[in-house]
């Protein structure tokens, strides 16, 4: 099992910087301001695999350049191979 974490591919990277609802947590404008904030975060992702039913896919998690009391966001691929991210309640 490889559960190490993944450096994210540069078309990855755009296509989370494109979601609206992520700007809107980190207070992003647009698409290329949201890549900018990216690239100084921690970005990986990992195969992940469930206990069962086995592979489940792509989790992607974000820690900005900070440590502060939000928790990092998670993203993962609904089934039409989108990506989402994993809403907290707080």
């Amino acid at each position: 099992m490889h559960n190490k974490p993944i450096e994210l591919t540069v078309e990855e990277l755009k296509e989370i910087a494109s979601l609206n609802r992520l700007w809107e947590l980190w207070g992003a404008r647009n698409a290329e301001e949201m890549l900018e904030v990216l690239e100084l975060s921690y970005c990986v992702k990992f195969h992940f695999v469930s206990g069962g039913p086995g592979y489940v896919g792509g989790l992607y998690i974000i820690q900005g350049d900070a440590i502060t009391d939000a928790p990092p966001v998670s993203l993962t691929r609904d089934l039409d191979g989108k990506v989402q991210i994993l809403e907290y309640i707080r």
